[in-house]
């Protein structure tokens, strides 16, 4: 049985059935068309500049790397790879499977064509996926396994993790399937004790980034970021992370699944312990672990204005300053500070290009000085808290790149920082006492964590309460 797989780098330039960078790629296969949605434009998102300096930079969300995918051809000599019997029984009934690997400037319908599908078959394929994996989607690296079963081709790649997408080859038509594949979970604790920023610090005891960036949407609901960080707080996290056990080559360009269950924060003030559970934080009382409004809906950035009265840097005299002010590198992501309906997004004279958010209980948000608006960002539309709505700049009345932040409250303007109200959601009933066994069932964990020395981790099989 012989196994190919070429592996190229990543890129996330795409064109329908591929991804391309070579203007001839664009025209390459005329049916390519035929697919009913061709060549979506893809939205782009404007990224964080240079830091500013050490204020800027500190606690900034930054992306974490995908891995690439590395798996040599087996020599002649080498042992027999252990294989799953999911794997076997897909092996056996192949005379020959194929993995290959889209590479940068190619297209899925020339990938497709040198492995024999002719070109009606891969605009046909084109279609019957596009509702499950549109090929247009396909990153550069993403593997697809070429095989025959049963007398009929297949091609089969990754949906989203751990779901296996088949299809099969009818004369010309194709009969798509899922499927689960199976996973298991590993539970990971870690603990430091900041001396420069939590991301920094995290990140060099070997935190995954996206579990910090988690870590510090879910905690800037109680921690301001920009004052109340210092030398010597205390950061643990639990986080689990999603493997699979079969199939593994297909799903080796995807980001492994990662997800807090457990968050503390300590410094000389608050004691913060947030617990994951059905897809939000809470606290230990069964309270969901959101304030009404994010103290700060941006990261990675220093208050460079205060509310309050102040000599207008422009205009020479002294006037109200209704809101705050944030500096930033240009193009940082700016988010909603809760969930809301947009009353506006658009220019708006002095503040430059803005966006006005209306939320409940009469609170407004406004978000000036904008470079640009997120995508479908438009009046009527509705967002939710920590949604990106538009992107850092320097328009209208404006000395230099920065987020000007205002909160009225039934019209009248409110100082951002001073707000703490929190929502009024906590579990209830049955809910509430399957939250308080999973909290117990991390009491172990929690207790353990709490004696670590700074830099201190350690990864252990999941949790197996029925709470889970």
């Amino acid at each position: 049985m012989r196994r190919l797989l070429i592996s190229f780098s990543l890129t996330t330039a795409m064109l329908l059935l591929g991804c391309s960078d070579a203007p001839e790629n664009v025209a390459q296969n005329a049916t390519e068309n035929v697919t009913e949605n061709a060549a979506e434009e893809r939205n782009s998102t404007p990224q964080a500049g240079a830091r500013e300096d050490s204020e800027v930079a500190h606690n900034t969300l930054e992306p974490t790397e995908k891995p690439k995918p590395t798996i040599q051809l087996a020599s002649p000599s080498s042992a027999e790879p252990r294989i799953t019997a999911r794997e076997r029984d897909f092996l056996a009934m192949s005379n020959e499977v194929q993995l290959v690997t889209l590479k940068s400037g190619q297209t899925v319908s020339s990938l497709l064509s040198k492995q024999g599908f002719s070109a009606q078959q891969i605009a046909n394929l084109a279609i019957a996926l596009r509702k499950v994996v549109p090929l247009n989607k396909l990153q550069a690296g993403s593997i697809l396994a070429i095989d025959e079963v049963a007398g009929q081709r297949q091609v089969s790649l990754a949906g989203e993790y751990a779901v296996r997408v088949d299809a099969t080859l009818t004369g010309d038509e194709w009969l798509v399937t899922k499927s689960k594949v199976p996973t298991r979970i590993e539970v990971a604790e870690h603990a430091i004790v900041i001396g420069h920023s939590l991301y920094g610090d995290g990140a060099a005891a070997g935190i995954p980034g996206d579990v910090i960036n988690s870590a510090l949407l879910a905690l800037s609901h109680f921690i301001d970021f920009q004052r109340q960080v210092y030398n010597g707080n205390r950061f643990e996290v639990v986080f689990e992370r999603t493997l699979v056990t079969e199939d593994e080559a297909l799903f080796a360009h995807q980001q492994t699944p990662l997800q807090p269950t457990y968050l503390r924060f300590k410094n000389s003030e608050d004691d913060l312990r947030l617990y994951r559970y059905n897809d939000a934080f809470y606290l230990e009382d069964g309270r969901l672990a959101e304030s009404f409004l994010l103290k700060t809906p941006l990261n990675g950035a220093r208050l460079s204005s205060h509310y309050g009265q102040r000599k207008h840097p422009l205009l020479g005299y002294t006037r109200m300053h209704k809101g705050i002010d944030f500096s930033a590198p240009a193009g940082t992501p700016i988010m909603a500070a809760g969930n809301a309906t947009v009353k506006r997004a658009d220019w708006y004279g002095s503040y430059g290009n803005a966006v006005v958010l209306q939320h409940d209980d009469g609170y407004e948000t406004l978000y000036a000085h904008l470079k640009g608006f997120a995508s479908d960002i438009k009046p009527g539309v509705k967002v939710k808290q920590g949604q990106i709505i538009g992107f850092l700049g320097n328009t209208g009345l404006s000395q230099a790149r920065h987020l000007h932040y205002e909160v009225y409250r039934n019209g009248k303007s409110v100082n951002p920082l001073n707000l703490k109200k929190l929502t009024t959601e906590r579990l209830q009933g049955e809910e509430l006492a399957q939250f308080t066994a999973f909290v117990e069932g991390l009491e172990d964990r929690t207790m353990r964590l709490a004696q670590f020395a700074s830099g201190d981790s350690a990864i252990y099989p999941p949790l197996t309460s029925e709470a889970r």
